[in-house]
């Protein structure tokens, strides 16, 4: 068996109480195909980067799954036609010791933070007025005076 790094979102129109009754169905999912799953993280909801199916949040769940790499392509048929599950990623891991799930002490579900005050950036300063006044009141250099210095400029080279 292969480790995998398994991100799904779940549909916002599934309710909290909800979640873990459709994160169980998830695990099931892995468990038919001979999978297991080590390790079951819940980020909570989330804005998404981009509207998927219309919907512009979602709950994040990250999971350490083991799988044989023939289960695969089982598996992402099973959750395309599944309806809480709006988006997933599978990504092959390398191999490391993760206890079960079992072993683990329950972990308790992240609280949504508060938006905080965006920041002030810091303004460069900007030049004084003189000296801007300055350099608008120089006089430009006349294209024809340029024109000699490149000519001088071939002549003596």
């Amino acid at each position: 068996m292969r480790s995998y790094e398994f991100v799904y979102i779940i549909s916002p129109e599934i309710e909290q109480e909800d979640l873990e009754s459709v994160t169980d169905k998830v695990g099931q999912m892995i468990v038919d195909r001979g999978g297991q799953v080590l390790n079951l993280d819940a980020w909570g909801r989330r804005r998404l980067a981009y509207p998927i199916h219309k919907f512009h949040e979602g709950h994040y769940m990250v999971a350490q799954v083991q799988l044989e790499p023939e289960t695969i392509s089982e598996l992402k048929e099973k959750l395309a036609l599944s309806e809480e599950v709006i988006r997933y990623l599978l990504v092959r891991t390398e191999e490391k010791e993760v206890e079960p799930l079992a072993a683990q002490p329950p972990k308790e579900p992240l609280q949504e933070e508060p938006e905080e005050e965006p920041q002030q950036e810091e303004v460069e300063e900007r030049p004084e007025e003189e000296e801007v006044e300055e350099e608008l009141q120089q006089e430009p250099v006349e294209e024809q005076e340029v024109a000699e210095d490149a000519e001088e400029g071939e002549a003596g080279g």
